[in-house]
């Protein structure tokens, strides 16, 4: 019995694999990629919590890769009030490929259309994506000398070279349903 409520629970819960993790520092791991973005808040939000989730994205087939049993992202949240270092970083550990603003995201996103990418066996820097007026995320993708350290600042363990993450232009993901 108690495997059919765990079964269930898992299955009802949606989205139950990610393939990624925080990057904990040093190489990138072998036929991983390592991914780095900021977030900024800038604006009002409603929520007591801010984030910017980046889906797995297929360029082929011009649509995100998961379902509701393996869905690969990038997640970083934060508070939803300006901090006194009013960028935050964020590294990853993740599969190689493309990712795409969330369509899962209640934010508008300025940069609809555009998808990163990160390449096996490198570090790539996305941009800084901020919550600006009216619920309104805009991308800033500048990888100028005080961005460098700023993330070198307060991302230590980021040994790899970083470089800036492809953008392509890619049709907006889709959302899909996990329910019974």
């Amino acid at each position: 019995m108690r495997f059919v409520v765990f079964a269930l629970t898992a299955a009802l819960s949606g989205c139950v694999i990610n393939g990624v993790r925080p990057y904990d520092g040093g190489d990138a791991p072998p036929g991983r990629a390592v991914v780095v973005y900021g977030v900024t808040v800038a604006g009002a939000w409603r929520y007591p919590r801010f984030g910017v989730t980046l889906d797995h994205y297929d360029i082929g087939k011009q649509a995100i890769t998961g379902n509701c049993f393996s869905f690969d992202r990038l997640e970083a949240d934060l508070p939803a009030t300006p901090a006194p270092t009013p960028t935050q970083f964020f590294a990853f550990d993740a599969p190689p490929g493309h990712y795409i603003f969330s369509a899962f995201h209640p934010a508008n996103f300025a940069g609809r259309g555009q998808a990163f990418e990160a390449r096996p066996g490198r570090a790539v820097y996305i941009g800084n994506f901020v919550l600006g007026d009216q619920s309104t995320v805009t991308l800033q993708p500048e990888f100028d000398d005080a961005t460098r350290r700023a993330i070198a600042e307060r991302l230590p363990a980021l040994v790899v070279p970083l470089q800036p993450a492809p953008h392509l232009a890619a049709k907006p993901g889709a959302m899909f349903l996990c329910a019974p």
